[in-house]
């Protein structure tokens, strides 16, 4: 599943584009990547298999669609006497997402009805129901009550239920409801090319508002910003020229808590995109070797590597496999970024809930045990491996640092920030600091 992912960083904000054709096209374009979706694809790879007109539109109108499918999908209940079809389903959850979500700017109810009527005529497999979608969207529209459905009773899948309930039991509903509004934008200032105070002159002058990221995260990432709307990457001032990078606040910390000093042999392992790998050369004179499975993932991080205009050793390789390619090499860190269920990051991928299911977490445990056990013998003695996911599932979290510390030799656990809950500010991750004793 993805971890840092600049098009979904980057919130997109969708644009009237009038009461002709285009939003009729941008219906039935998010209405292919809910279905896409349904079928296993996730939409970071739905959006970039798909035709560039109407793409950023359809981007925010399938987003929406799935962070309040929960919600939709139990309101429908009121306004419909028989199951309906999946596709026909689609084009409802778009049009309602839309008219009622705070975070997007709304077409006028009776465009967003006639152009959802106009998709559904459009496609063979919706059109017997163009009807049945116009009665119930103006029904919708005269009772807009019944989309007041407290979190707890909307239709989430049963396993995410079950273990968010048993995890946390006090906070499972306010974490519900954050997985509603759209992520912020963070900004992450190149330190080697400039100072915060320096680029936030910069987009004073650009008319860029930013707001006021509370004094504890202010610490823990140093050089976030965070934006006030999202922006794309071409207004932002010096972007293309690497002065500044897309992170989530959350993420920005994972530099601070590794500490590279200058001359630091570091692996960041599973890096791709190459965020943090980034923001590691950023912060000290070292020498990073990238590890990365996928080709086509390592490719995401030559690109960022190049617009930073920073450097790396980037190695092709598989983590749980590390004597193909690590040629007896030791490290003074390891970050281990490993593969997740990624439900902390819900929010910036709603499709999450929809591709993954329970019986993957003890899957994901099991991988994410061979990995680290096998990175292990990597580190040099006195070396620290930060354990990252970017999950809020205590399998995946706590209880693996557990499973370490009874496991490994010569292992210390130290400090750290553990487990941090989706809020208003930042994504959900966890973090662990283990230490090879001298």
């Amino acid at each position: 599943m993805p971890k840092e992912n600049q098009a979904t960083h980057q919130q997109a904000q969708v644009v009237k584009q009038g009461t002709g054709s285009n939003l009729c096209e941008s219906i039935l374009l998010a209405a292919n990547f809910l279905d896409q979706v349904r079928e296993g694809s996730s939409l970071t790879e739905a959006l970039a298999n798909a035709p560039s007109e109407n793409r950023s539109a359809a981007q925010s109108l399938s987003f929406e669609a799935l962070r309040y499918k929960p919600k939709t999908t139990e309101a429908l209940k009121l306004f419909l006497s028989k199951a309906i079809d999946p596709e026909v389903e689609d084009l409802l959850l778009i049009a309602i997402s839309t008219l009622f979500s705070d975070s997007m700017n709304q077409y006028p109810a009776h465009t967003l009805v006639n152009e959802t009527v106009k998709a559904a005529q459009k496609s063979i497999r919706t059109r017997h129901a163009k009807g049945l979608i116009n009665a119930v969207l103006r029904r919708i529209i005269e009772n807009p009550n019944a989309l007041l459905i407290d979190v707890e009773n909307a239709q989430y899948p049963s396993w995410w239920v079950k273990n968010l309930k048993k995890s946390y039991p006090q906070n499972f509903k306010p974490i519900l409801e954050t997985y509603l509004k759209p992520a912020k934008m963070f900004l992450r200032v190149n330190a080697r090319r400039g100072t915060l105070e320096g680029y936030l002159k910069r987009l004073q002058q650009d008319n860029i508002e930013i707001l006021e990221i509370p004094l504890e995260w202010q610490k823990q990432a140093p050089y976030a910003i965070a934006l006030k709307n999202s922006t794309p990457v071409n207004k932002l001032p010096g972007f293309m020229d690497g002065d500044v990078s897309i992170q989530d606040l959350g993420a920005q910390m994972a530099a601070q808590l590794l500490e590279p000093k200058n001359s630091d042999v570091i692996l960041d392992a599973c890096a791709a995109p190459g965020g943090k790998a980034c923001h590691l050369l950023e912060a000290a004179d070292i020498q990073l070797d990238v590890l990365e499975i996928s080709p086509e993932r390592m490719k995401r991080v030559e690109e960022n590597l190049k617009r930073l205009q920073l450097k790396a050793n980037l190695i092709l390789g598989d983590a749980c496999n590390s004597s193909t390619w690590s040629q007896g090499k030791k490290y003074d860190a390891i970050l281990a970024d490993v593969p997740c269920s990624a439900t902390g990051i819900i929010r910036r991928h709603p499709d999450i809930l929809y591709l993954r299911r329970g019986s993957d977490i003890p899957e994901l445990q099991e991988l994410q045990r061979k990995m680290v056990s096998e990175l292990w013998q990597l580190l040099k003695p006195g070396g620290k491996m930060l354990y990252v996911t970017c999950s809020i599932l205590p399998q995946e979290g706590e209880n693996q640092c557990v499973w370490f510390l009874n496991n490994l030799k010569d292992v210390l656990r130290l400090d750290c920030a553990g487990q941090l809950l989706p809020n208003d500010w930042h994504d959900g991750f966890f973090y662990g600091i283990l230490q090879k004793k001298k």
